[in-house]
């Protein structure tokens, strides 16, 4: 069982080596992260990495090992029965089959792909439980992969900071980061 990747404190600068080994020990192609935005899939294979910055949203990615390939969904919203079957990722029941479809995964494949989930943090402090999205988010994710079978190998989800999902799907590994902002100087009432 290969090791999982514990996240570095801070994200690397610009031109410095990834968190991760470069496959083979060769040198990485240096390229910047393929971004998914709020609201779709990516998928990638070989050299490519990809990446999705999240706040109450939350990032699903499948890695498939065997195949060697990676995708990842930004979910903006847990659910809308509406758009449950067509291609996406804004909402969380249309993106867990959207992955697997794009994927090209039958049934039979799922014990042979790995699932990261991140995000769903609070953003807004002091609102309703209704506009919790985040925790909203983070339930959904956990409720549509369980409905796939699908094996979830790490999760990072809820808190209050946002986070950076990426996937390099060179080796299958991934880095999870926190996003930690300080305020400074800032008066309260």
């Amino acid at each position: 069982m290969q090791a999982l990747l514990n996240p570095p404190v801070q994200p690397p600068l610009a031109g410095a080596a990834l968190p991760w080994p470069a496959p083979d020990d060769t040198v990485h192609s240096g390229r910047a992260p393929l971004q998914v935005t709020m609201g779709q899939l990516k998928l990638g294979a070989r050299t490519d990495q990809l990446q999705a910055l999240l706040g109450s949203c939350v990032g699903i990615a499948l890695i498939w090992k065997k195949r060697g390939v990676c995708a990842l969904a930004h979910c903006l919203l847990p659910e809308c029965p509406q758009m449950a079957d067509e291609f996406g990722a804004r909402y969380v029941n249309q993106a867990v089959p959207s992955l697997l479809r794009l994927l090209g995964a039958s049934e039979a494949d799922h014990a042979d792909i790995d699932v990261v989930v991140a995000g769903g943090a609070t953003m807004l402090n002091g609102c309703s439980s209704r506009l919790q999205i985040g925790q909203q988010n983070a339930e959904a994710a956990r409720k549509y992969l369980r409905q796939h079978s699908l094996n979830v190998v790490y999760c990072r989800v809820g808190g209050k900071c946002g986070r950076t999902l990426t996937i390099d799907c060179a080796t299958c590994a991934y880095a999870v980061q926190e996003i930690v902002t300080t305020c400074s100087g800032a008066t309260h009432a």
